[in-house]
C-alpha cells in the first residue's frame, strides 16, 4: 500500500473527519493543551473560543489570547491562548488548532466534550502523528523517533532519541538501500550479458556485500545498546528474611519506597523502584526473603522472588553481616552477574563473614558503602551498554531492530549464495535484502505495521 492509497483508505489520516485530543500529560498542571486536526478543526474550535476576530482569520502559527466559553450557556470558563496552523504547514498536514488553557483536568475534559459535540471525534493513540506521516509531513523513522523521545527516561536516552529524530538511522539505512540497489542492477546486467564483460564481477559483488553486512552489523550492535539505554535493566535484590533488603532499596532510591520492619517477612510481594545508573534506567526489585516458608503467603512471596531472580539481568545478594552467611543463596546465584552486599555494616561482623571476599559492606542507616555499591552497579551497566560512551549507539524501535537483524541475516545469505550458488540465487537474496531496507525505512508500509507503531503513542500525539 502506498502513502497515497493510505490517505484515501477510510478513517485514518487524510480522511474527512476532524479529531481532538488532550496533548498534555494527565493530572493537574499549569497549562493544558487541547489539539484538533482536520478540515473541521477551525469551525469546531470556534464553538468554544471567543475572540475579537473569527478563528479562520487568525494569522497562521501565532498565539492569540482568547476566552473559553460553554457554547450552550455562553458562560466563560477560562482565559486561554489559541493558535491556528493552516494546512499544509502543520504537524499533521491538515488544519490544526491548539487551545492552551489552565491545566485543570476537569476543564480540559469539558473542552474536549464540547468539541466532540461540535463534530470532532476523540483521536486514537498516535493518530495526529499518523496523519502527519500519511500526509507526507514526517517519515516513518522520525515518527518512531518521536515515540522513543516521549518514552525516554534518562538524559542519555533523550540524547539517543534526539539523534534518531535527527535522522541518524535513516541516513545510514538509505545508504545501505542504495548500495544494495546498485549491486542488484550491476548483477542483473552480468546475468543478462554474461559474454560481454559488462556489469558487475560476481567476486567484487561478494566483497561489497561483505562490507555492507559489516555496516549493518555495526547498526545492529548500536541499536541493541540503544534499546538497552531506552528500556533499562532489572536487578533483583535477594537474600534471607530480615537481611536488610528493603532498607537497601530505600537507601539507593533515596526515599521510603519499601516498608522496613525488624519483624522478618515484612516484604511479601516484589516491590519495584527505578534509579538511573550511568544514564540507564535500572529497575530494582526488592523481593521477599528466601528461606523456609511459614505459611501459604510466605510461600507465594518466595515463589515470586525466585521468578524475579530468574528474569532479572543481575542480582544484588544481601546478607546480614552480623550473622553467619546463608550459603544456599550464594550457591543459587553463583551463575548470575551479581554483587554481594553485607548489610548492617554499622553492627559488629560475624567471624564467618571474613571468608566472603569481594563483598561490599553497606550500612543503610549511615550510608557507609553506598558509593562503593553504586560503582559496582555502574561497572555492570557499562559492561552491558558500552564502555566507550555512546559512540556508534543509536536508539531504534523494536520493529526497526527486528528489521535490522533480518537484514543482517539476508546479507549473510547473499554472501554465501554469491560464493557457492548460481548468480540467480544470489540475486534472490539481494532482492530480499532490498525489500527489508524498504520495511526498515517505512517505504509502502502495511496497515498492520502502522497500527503497531502508532498504537504505542499517547492519545494527544
Amino acid at each position: 500500500m502506498t502513502r497515497d492509497d493510505a490517505i484515501h483508505s477510510g478513517a485514518s489520516a487524510g480522511s474527512p473527519d476532524t479529531i481532538v485530543g488532550i496533548a498534555t500529560a494527565a493530572g493537574p498542571s499549569a497549562v493544558g493543551i487541547v489539539r484538533l486536526s482536520g478540515p473541521g478543526a477551525i469551525n469546531a474550535a470556534g464553538r468554544v473560543v471567543r475572540a475579537p476576530a473569527l478563528l479562520g482569520t487568525f494569522a497562521s502559527h501565532k498565539l492569540r489570547r482568547v476566552a473559553i466559553v460553554d457554547p450552550g450557556s455562553g458562560e466563560a470558563l477560562d482565559d486561554a491562548l489559541c493558535v491556528v496552523m493552516h494546512a499544509p504547514r502543520s504537524y499533521t498536514g491538515e488544519d490544526v488548532v491548539e487551545i492552551h488553557t489552565h491545566g485543570s483536568p476537569g476543564l480540559l475534559a469539558m473542552v474536549v466534550e464540547r468539541l466532540r459535540e461540535a463534530g470532532a471525534r476523540l483521536a486514537a493513540p498516535g493518530e495526529f502523528t499518523r496523519r502527519g506521516f500519511l500526509n507526507g509531513r514526517i517519515d516513518l523513522a522520525k515518527a518512531e523517533a518521536v515515540a522513543l523521545l516521549i518514552g525516554a527516561r534518562t538524559d542519555r536516552a533523550v540524547v539517543l532519541a534526539a539523534r534518531a529524530l535527527g535522522g541518524d538511522l535513516k541516513r545510514v539505512a538509505e545508504q545501505v538501500r542504495e548500495d544494495v540497489l546498485d549491486l542488484i542492477a550491476g548483477l542483473e546486467v552480468t546475468l543478462d550479458f554474461p559474454e560481454d564483460g559488462v556489469g558487475l564481477d560476481v567476486g567484487a559483488a561478494g566483497a561489497r556485500v561483505d562490507a555492507l553486512m559489516g555496516a549493518v552489523q555495526r547498526l545492529v550492535s548500536g541499536a541493541r545498546r540503544g534499546r538497552l539505554v531506552h528500556e533499562g535493566l532489572s536487578i533483583a535484590i535477594v537474600g534471607p528474611p530480615n537481611a536488610g533488603k528493603s532498607s537497601l532499596l530505600n537507601a539507593l532510591v533515596g526515599t521510603d519506597r519499601a516498608i522496613v520492619s525488624a519483624t522478618p517477612g515484612t516484604t511479601r510481594d516484589v516491590v519495584e523502584a527505578t534509579i538511573a545508573v550511568d544514564g540507564v534506567p535500572v529497575r530494582l526489585l526488592d523481593t521477599a526473603g528466601l528461606g523456609t516458608a511459614r505459611d501459604a503467603i510466605d510461600a507465594e512471596g518466595m515463589r515470586r522472588s525466585r521468578k524475579a531472580l530468574e528474569e532479572s539481568d543481575a542480582v544484588i545478594v544481601v546478607l546480614d553481616r552480623s550473622v553467619a552467611p546463608d550459603g544456599s543463596i550464594l550457591d543459587d546465584t553463583a551463575h548470575r552477574p551479581r554483587v554481594v552486599v553485607l548489610a548492617k555494616a554499622d553492627l559488629p561482623a560475624d567471624p564467618a563473614v571474613g571468608a566472603l571476599s569481594g563483598a561490599v559492606h553497606v550500612s543503610a542507616l549511615t550510608g557507609a558503602g553506598l558509593d562503593t555499591l553504586l560503582v559496582e552497579l555502574e561497572s555492570f551497566v557499562a559492561s552491558r551498554s558500552g564502555t566507550d560512551g555512546d559512540e556508534g549507539a543509536l536508539v531504534a524501535s523494536l520493529r526497526q531492530l527486528e528489521r535490522l537483524e533480518d537484514l543482517e541475516r539476508a546479507l549473510a545469505r547473499a554472501t554465501r549464495t554469491l560464493r557457492e550458488a548460481p548468480l540467480e540465487a544470489g540475486l534472490v537474496d539481494l532482492h530480499g535484502a532490498f525489500g527489508l531496507t524498504g520495511e526498515l525505512l517505512g517505504v509502502e508500509p502495511r496497515d498492520d505495521v502502522l497500527d503497531r507503531i502508532f498504537s504505542t503513542f499517547c492519545v494527544g500525539k
